[in-house]
């Protein structure tokens, strides 16, 4: 980073309803506004200083409509290829510290997924004693150019505080792109960089920020399954992805299922058990391995496609291909049913997609009865 503080051109201007942090939710989650999801990928929601919008319809599921309170939207709009990688627990508490502080200071996920993708690209979140020149800590911040002594700026709190302070001063740096935004404050030799990271970005955030955090407000509506990609997983299961959807397709029917959406889609790959207490915990574990992909909304077929229900637990799918999954409690409760993708996101659940993930199972253990 080779400069201080300065102000960024505003990219277009934006006038979005704020409320209270603690609800955010996303914002209008009707039929419109899913069609705009889907048309214009995720999407930024709210001005990012106060809170992430009006609250939309709570979330219905497993019986019961869940309360929408306390819900965080973590808004991430991807521009480019991402890069993905596995974070280890230092690195982690590192995406956590920035996350928190944020928070504590009434910013919104936005500013916190802006502040995470930033110290990956300058850092990969760790907190350094080096770097170009003078730069030092998360954000490669240099004592020369006036951000603080070298032991302030590998403090990650006076750090992350510093690079909050000159991130609020931009203008609309709430709905510009997150890179134009990053290199506003930062003032790198390679500007764009920041880009690839959002997604990343985005999930560590949504793990902090509280169990109902969700990385975007993609509905995971229809994207042309003709089009879906290859599949190339890196990780083993007893079974091929191939043999996985014919034995999701082959349970179609049957019962018993009720809330054992992480058990069903382990069975389909030829486990036992998934080695996970939950969906949810699944997803993180997934996160942390660098196997997700939070908020890409083109699966390839035999993909785990994760689910925010306003419950610690969530939910999680089989992607068939051609925009169909597999998924327990869909069309009745306990019952594998074959449906559209929408049938989860719209119409009664109204499921909040987090992405998808490779079928990676850890601790995964005994033999499917399916």
């Amino acid at each position: 980073m080779k400069t201080a503080l300065s102000v960024g051109i505003a990219i277009f201007a934006a006038s979005l309803a704020v409320m209270a942090l603690s609800v955010l939710v996303v914002a209008g989650a009707t039929g419109a506004a899913n069609a705009q999801t889907c048309s214009g990928g995720l999407e930024s929601i709210g001005d990012g200083q106060s809170g992430a919008g009006t609250a939309g319809d709570p979330v219905r599921f497993d019986g019961s409509t869940q309360p929408i309170d306390g819900q965080a939207i973590v808004p991430v709009n991807p521009q480019g290829p991402q890069s993905h990688s596995a974070w280890n627990d230092e690195q982690v508490r590192n995406a956590s510290t920035i996350t928190n502080i944020a928070r504590t200071r009434s910013l919104s996920p936005r500013a916190a997924v802006i502040a995470v993708a930033t110290a990956m690209q300058e850092s990969g979140l760790n907190n350094l004693t080096h770097g170009d020149l003078d730069s030092v800590g998360l954000f490669q911040q240099r004592p020369s150019q006036g951000w603080g002594t070298v032991g302030q700026l590998t403090d990650p709190v006076y750090a992350t505080d510093r690079f909050y302070d000159a991130l609020i001063k931009v203008a609309d740096w709430q709905t510009m792109p997150l890179a134009q935004a990053a290199q506003t404050v930062q003032q790198s030799d390679v500007p764009n960089a920041y880009a690839k990271w959002e997604q990343d970005a985005g999930a560590l955030v949504a793990k902090t920020w509280g169990l109902h955090a969700v990385t975007s407000v993609s509905t995971g509506c229809d994207s042309d399954g003709s089009h879906d990609p290859a599949a190339h997983f890196t990780t083993t299961n007893p079974r091929t992805p191939v043999q996985a959807i014919a034995a999701a397709r082959k349970a179609a029917g049957s019962t018993g299922w009720y809330r054992r959406c992480d058990n069903f889609v382990a069975q389909a790959y030829g486990w036992g058990s998934s080695g996970s207490v939950s969906a949810n915990a699944h997803w993180n574990r997934l996160v942390d391995a660098g196997l997700a992909h939070p908020g890409d909304n083109a699966p390839p077929p035999g993909a785990l496609l994760f689910y925010d229900t306003g419950e610690s637990a969530g939910h999680v799918a089989l992607y068939l291909g051609d925009d169909m999954v597999a998924s327990n409690d869909i069309v009745s409760d306990g019952t594998i049913g074959i449906v559209h993708r929408k049938d989860l996101t719209d119409g009664t659940w109204r499921l909040r997609y987090r992405g998808w993930a490779e079928p990676s199972f850890p601790d995964a253990g005994g033999t499917s009865v399916i």
